[in-house]
């Protein structure tokens, strides 16, 4: 017999055959999900699952409950993320919008005042072309006038002057004749030279005008070759600004894509954490009912005597014999010989198999439904772990290990971990 209480056994059972299962079913459960089944055909294969198993399903479900949460949070922070890229752009887009606006404003007026330049020197060119022929033609008549003064003074010249004016006094019929001839030729030689010097005045005049619309155009072509540099400049800073605008707008679009991606997966795994909270739910309901289901059954018979004799300590708070305070006794002491043979209660696993503090050699078998036995105070132990076991099975000897005041087996009986009393199944 025993003082000594210890809850921690039942918790660590664990074996290969366990875990196998444990992922069957996991990869069974997330199949169905995959595959679309109905819930009715795991509810119905889940009938034959254990609490144990359901407990794994459930922590595998939670697990990646939580990796589908923690994608979620990836996913709205690369759509926040996207969100604010894609806010900066357009502003930045306004204001590239805006500057090609202003471009485009620069440029047009640019070249309009390149074309009203064009148009004036087009004008200009057609004044130059008019004032050359009214040059030519100023000179012509200059030339003209020229010719035929220089004739008469080469005939005046050739002639004897005294014979000249001999001739002009011997055909004139009196003195004021004489002198009206007289006159009359000095008023012809004053004429042409007048002629000449009007002639000489246009030509100046037409050649001054001429002049200063050389200047003119000459000011006007530097005016148009320096706008069209100013044109071409203003053209250039156009396409740089559209070239910017396009660039923005393809980030933009680049950023709408990353966006979109990042709505996309949010949504799906959103979808898929709710496949999964509603696939934990039934899981939890189904683990209930499992563990109700499951629940030991109490009565006389569930499980045999392991060793014949009679109880000689029972269940429940006593004076320890050997310590000899007020403890709670989990289980019965039966009285037997050394040696004895000690059967297994029901068919069952062997979890435990050793040394276990004041049980001394202990063997603890699990059993269906959460049933589970323990075998204390042992002098041989003739299973080990992992092996399964049949009702009546020995499984070792009667002896007096462990905090033990003579040979007995001291005989526990626990429901999902907890000791219950052992003569409600024997």
């Amino acid at each position: 017999m025993t003082g000594a209480r210890d809850t921690s056994w039942l918790r660590r059972r664990r074996g290969p055959a366990g875990l196998t299962w444990a992922h069957f079913l996991i990869g069974f459960v997330v199949g169905c999900i995959l595959a679309g089944l109905s819930w009715g055909v795991l509810v119905q294969d889940a009938s034959a699952d254990t609490v144990s198993q359901l407990d794994k399903k459930l922590r595998s479900v939670k697990d990646e409950l939580r990796e589908v949460r923690e994608n979620i949070a990836k996913a709205s922070l690369v759509k926040k993320a996207a969100l604010g890229d894609i806010t900066a752009l357009d502003k930045r887009i306004s204001q590239a919008e805006k500057e090609v606006e202003k471009a485009e404003a620069a440029r047009d007026k640019a070249v309009e005042k390149l074309n009203a330049l064009r148009e004036q020197l087009q004008q200009l060119n057609a004044e130059m072309n008019s004032k050359q022929r009214e040059l030519e033609e100023t000179e012509e008549d200059l030339a003209d006038q020229q010719r035929q003064l220089e004739q008469r003074l080469v005939e005046v010249y050739k002639a004897d002057q005294g014979t000249l004016y001999l001739e002009v006094l011997l055909s004139s019929a009196s003195i004021s004749d004489v002198l009206g001839r007289a006159r009359v030729l000095g008023d012809l030689i004053k004429q042409d030279n007048d002629v000449l010097s009007r002639i000489r005045t246009l030509k100046a005049q037409i050649e001054a005008q001429k002049q200063a619309l050389e200047e003119q155009r000459a000011r006007v072509s530097a005016l148009e070759a320096e706008q069209k540099n100013l044109t071409l400049d203003l053209q250039q800073a156009l396409a740089e600004c559209e070239a910017s605008l396009k660039e923005l707008q393809a980030a933009r679009e680049a950023k709408q894509r990353v966006l979109l991606a990042a709505q996309k997966d949010e949504a799906a795994w959103r979808a898929q954490e709710d496949a999964l909270l509603s696939e934990s739910k039934r899981i939890a309901e189904l683990l209930r009912k499992a563990r109700a289901a499951a629940a030991a059954k109490t009565g006389k018979g569930v499980l045999s005597w392991p060793v014949a004799g009679p109880v000689v300590s029972g269940y429940g708070y006593r004076i320890h014999p050997i310590f000899h305070v007020r403890k709670m006794h989990t289980g019965i002491d039966i009285d037997a010989s050394m040696g004895s043979p000690i059967n297994a209660a029901a068919a069952g696993t062997v979890v435990a198999a050793g040394w276990r503090g004041g049980y001394g050699k202990c063997v603890i078998l699990v059993h269906s439904g959460g049933l589970a036995t323990l075998y204390g105070h042992l002098s041989v132990i003739s299973v080990e772990v992992g092996q399964t076991v049949k009702k009546g099975q020995t499984i070792g000897k009667v002896g007096s290990t462990g905090y033990s005041t003579g040979p007995h087996l001291h005989f526990e009986v626990r429901v999902n971990g907890d000791p219950v009393n052992p003569m409600g199944f024997l």
